[in-house]
């Protein structure tokens, strides 16, 4: 910390008499992120975060948003159960009777440890929510927990609801998407406060009065989860064909020759790197999501292998000494070891450099 002499420190006695929390950056724990939430796949990890080793940052509020069966559950489940690794409790906010223990299993969610919370309104939910955190405050169990609301464009407000109790046909006129924006504003602190991660899921649509195709979509339930959520993710899917020269590609029997979905991602929001990073990850129907997709893509665009065709070489780092011919990609995509101990390296510190802001 640069030096401050001793009276005009005194200067903040009554403030932060008055806010425990008022503290040099340098100090603050609040304004911190020291800690993240594995995804489940490291493409997916360096565009949010800007660590192949990262995720999801923890005590923040992160959205997956995009069109039906994108992954948005799959991703926030995966996350949940990185989550129950390391011996944090996740809490499912469940607005779509959807999840049940065999779909949470499936991710390595083990859902005796998992709390369930099925709730059909924004009020509802921002109460349930803000209740439980102010008890983790209380407990003084901060970080000890996970939230997933799924998803928020399924959270009706209680004015719909008892319209439709009485007949009423009237619209709602922006009294949810007031209530959602309320329940945002509240809970981004008290989460920050509690160090208590919120993922939530929300679909998009485009918009039909736009005059041309735009590339961040619309979110339902108005502009609150946009404005306040620290990191926006956007999703969209690609089904692929299985492909019969690839052994590594299962394919369920009756899954009419597709063997899984390609999914893009978009960061259309972060506090933490630039915005508008894209990666490309694989999931599998039958194995899951591919920890590793992607990663190729991303080491020929910050040049740590070098793509000729359909052929690939590792740099030298010496000038004037060719690479290190690898050939076809089939050849040493499972080299575990030339990923672990040559490639991931080079990438993670190119990506350090690359998506750190500029402090000039």
């Amino acid at each position: 910390m640069s030096k401050i002499d001793k009276e005009t420190l005194k200067v903040f006695d009554k403030l932060e008499k008055l806010n425990p929390e008022a503290k040099f950056l340098s100090e603050s724990a609040l304004s911190t992120v020291n800690s993240w939430v594995d995804t489940g796949c490291m493409v997916l990890n360096s565009i949010i975060s800007g660590s192949l080793y990262g995720g999801v940052p923890a005590g923040r509020i992160t959205g997956f948003a995009g069109p039906s069966a994108a992954g948005k559950t799959y991703i926030i489940n995966k996350i949940l159960a990185n989550a129950q690794k390391q011996g944090i409790i996740p809490v499912i906010f469940d607005t779509e009777a959807a999840v049940d223990a065999s779909s949470t299993q499936g991710v390595g969610l083990d859902p005796s440890g998992v709390k369930y919370v099925p709730v059909q309104t924004v009020e509802e939910c921002r109460n349930q929510i803000s209740t439980f955190l102010d008890s983790v405050i209380e407990a003084k169990m901060e970080g000890k927990f996970i939230i997933s609301i799924d998803s928020l464009g399924n959270l009706a407000s209680q004015k719909e609801l008892d319209d439709a109790e009485k007949g009423k046909t009237a619209m709602d006129m922006g009294t949810r998407a007031k209530g959602l924006k309320s329940m945002m504003r509240l809970l981004t602190f008290k989460a920050a406060k509690a160090r208590v991660t919120i993922l939530f899921s929300n679909h998009t649509y485009d918009d039909p009065s736009a005059m041309f195709p735009t590339l961040v979509k619309n979110q339902s339930g108005g502009k609150g989860p946009v404005y306040l959520a620290s990191v926006l993710v956007q999703l969209a899917k690609r089904d692929e064909k299985h492909d019969k020269t690839n052994e590594d590609d299962e394919v369920l029997p009756e899954a009419n020759k597709v063997s899984g979905t390609t999914l893009r991602a978009l960061t259309t929001k972060n506090r933490f790197v630039p915005p508008f990073l894209e990666g490309e990850m694989y999931l599998n129907f039958k194995k899951g999501l591919d920890k590793y997709s992607g990663l190729k893509e991303m080491a020929v665009n910050h040049g740590v292998i070098e793509q000729t065709g359909s052929t690939f070489v590792l740099p030298s780092e010496k000038e004037g000494v060719p690479g290190k011919k690898l050939g076809y990609y089939k050849n040493w995509k499972s080299d575990e070891t030339l990923w672990e101990e040559i490639i991931l390296p080079k990438l993670e510190e190119k990506l350090k450099e690359q998506y750190s802001y500029s402090v000039d």
